[in-house]
């Protein structure tokens, strides 16, 4: 085995260490939590949650070229450093103002890691002649992702139990380890496939790369079905996951008794996420297509209606990680290597038009009326969503 292929193999298992550090944020079960302590209203923190978006929306695709035409390894060492000082930003943050600022630079830490990671690992494996194993090698990560969160939910919940800022002081430390950790990997070739020579790094080849990459979208329609659709059901998970905090917290649960919840959660999608490489053999994709989202959408509403809301909670979980593993995978065969992490933040991007529109909607109507009214407005929005991706699902040949 040559140095390179022996680089591209420890890529493979530096990721897992990595992922578990990265995904360690003490403050994921905390920060809208936190928030709500300092004054703001639902409709604030769905605000600041756009705000989010907002930046990624704009910031994500450039930042995907970032990693395409200077490297993955770099993208994610600066997204690392975004990520520090979104945390400094947030110990210090009182009003809503610091809280804007903590958003923004939260998703630039976001858009720069989004695409480089899941580039990074599949052309890791491309190059070793393995691209067949991404999506087994995925569902490893997804756990690993999950137990990280576990941990975190945990800790972070146990140490805001008694002081926010305790849990994310030692965020920040393990930040700063993962700085240095993003370091040690090695950067996988990146090949031209068919679709010519990669631009140069210059502001000219800069463009041509986001037009490139937009253009492989535009002809494979199969791609743009697959961004849309799932990033648009990922999302509304996404704001389940989040709101179901404040909605505990206003039920007189503790942050580590919340924690407990949302470490379960994680356990139950870690464990699923890596079982879709088994569960694809036997279904396939098209069924897959159909299956989990469908399960994703009735979960919605079980959590909606009943008052009994954590088992929906840790079901939904599931069939998003499940979803999330299985989506990457079918991406990820359809792109050329030299445009992977921009049109990976395509994806990203419809995510991030989705939550702009629902996140502060939700906040808004709970403040406004209730929780439960916000979450079956929700489970009935995503139901037609459903319906009609189905409807373009039947349309296309998959």
């Amino acid at each position: 085995m040559d140095k390179l292929a022996v680089g591209m193999e420890k890529n493979i298992r530096r990721n897992y260490v990595f992922s578990f550090f990265m995904n360690l944020r003490l403050s994921g079960g905390l920060w809208m939590i936190y928030m709500a302590f300092k004054g703001m209203s639902l409709t604030q923190i769905g605000l600041l949650e756009g705000i989010f978006h907002v930046t990624s929306l704009a910031m994500e695709v450039p930042t995907g070229s970032i990693a395409d035409l200077f490297g993955r390894k770099l993208s994610r060492t600066l997204g690392r450093c975004m990520s520090l000082a979104s945390i400094l930003i947030l110990i210090v943050s009182s009003d809503f103002t610091h809280f804007l600022f903590f958003m923004v630079f939260s998703a630039l830490s976001y858009n720069l890691e989004s695409g480089s990671g899941e580039a990074l690992v599949y052309d890791s494996l491309k190059y070793l002649g393995k691209s067949e194993e991404f999506m087994r090698i995925a569902g490893k990560q997804e756990a690993v992702f999950q137990c990280s969160s576990i941990a975190a939910f945990l800790v972070g919940g146990l140490l805001g139990t008694f002081d926010y800022h305790l849990a994310f002081w030692v965020s920040a430390a393990i930040i700063i380890f993962t700085i240095g950790y993003s370091l040690l990997f090695v950067e996988p070739p990146i090949d031209s496939d068919s679709a010519g020579s990669s631009p140069k790094r210059s502001l000219k080849g800069f463009a041509r790369q986001i037009a490139d990459s937009f253009s492989v979208i535009a002809k494979t329609r199969k791609v743009a079905f697959l961004i849309l659709f799932t990033q648009t059901i990922l999302a509304f998970c996404t704001c389940i996951f989040f709101y179901m905090q404040n909605f505990w917290k206003g039920e007189g649960m503790n942050e580590f008794q919340i924690g407990v919840l949302l470490a379960i959660g994680s356990l139950a999608a870690g464990v699923t996420a890596t079982k879709v490489h088994k569960l694809q053999r036997l279904l396939r994709e098209k069924m897959m297509l159909i299956l989990l989202p469908l399960a994703a959408v009735i979960s919605m509403w079980a959590l909606a209606l009943s008052p009994f809301k954590a088992p929906f909670f840790i079901l939904i979980s599931m069939f998003e990680a499940m979803l999330f593993v299985a989506s990457s995978d079918y991406i990820n065969r359809l792109i050329p290597s030299q445009y992977r992490a921009t049109i990976i933040s395509f994806s990203s991007m419809a995510f991030s038009v989705v939550m702009i529109a629902i996140f502060p909607s939700f906040g808004k109507m709970a403040d406004a009326f209730s929780f439960g009214i916000a979450f079956i407005s929700l489970a009935a929005v995503g139901s037609l969503l459903y319906g009609l991706n189905m409807w373009v699902l039947a349309k296309l040949e998959m």
